[in-house]
């Protein structure tokens, strides 16, 4: 993208993504203050067809690795929004059973995010039972490790962790 100005980019995030930090719809991912080299690592997937969706493998195509590196320093310095965030009676113990059974500490440790792995910490839990069962069913193919991960997980254990990291950064 020859004609790249950041703040045009950043105008183009923010119609999906939110000008305020919170997407315009529970499917889409909180990007604000997510980790510099996830967001990196997305848009390079996505360019390269390792990861797809309707709208962003075309405009991530289309940025340089040095415009894809400015995008993500630029959101990823932001402040992580607020969300409102709700829990469900029963889904502590499901969620534990399933980080437990999913050994997802073991990457993603705490939930706020570390270089390589995503924060999850406070993320939309549309997108994170979306995003988990992409995994599951083959559909997103950039980590395969959570493909066989998510495969041992059914569907209310899935929805019980999403409400739970949704609530974690409002506890």
């Amino acid at each position: 993208m020859e004609d790249f100005v950041l703040e045009d980019e950043v105008a183009l995030c923010s119609s999906c993504h939110g000008e305020d930090g919170i997407p315009i719809e529970p499917e889409y991912p909180i990007i604000w203050g997510q980790e510099y080299f996830y967001i990196y690592t997305q848009l390079r997937d996505y360019a390269a067809g390792r990861r797809e969706h309707d709208l962003m493998t075309g405009i991530a195509a289309e940025y340089t690795r040095d415009q894809a590196k400015e995008l993500a320093a630029y959101f990823a310095e932001k402040p992580w929004p607020a969300i409102p965030a709700q829990i469900e009676d029963g889904d502590y113990q499901l969620a534990e059973k399933g980080i437990t059974g999913g050994q997802c500490s073991a990457c993603h440790g705490k939930w706020q995010g570390d270089s390589r792995i995503p924060r999850i910490a406070g993320q939309q839990p549309a997108y994170l039972v979306q995003t988990m069962h992409d995994f599951k069913n083959d559909v997103r193919m950039n980590a395969p490790d959570l493909n066989s991960t998510m495969k041992q997980l059914d569907d209310p254990t899935i929805d019980a962790l999403a409400r739970y990291f949704t609530t974690i950064a409002v506890q």
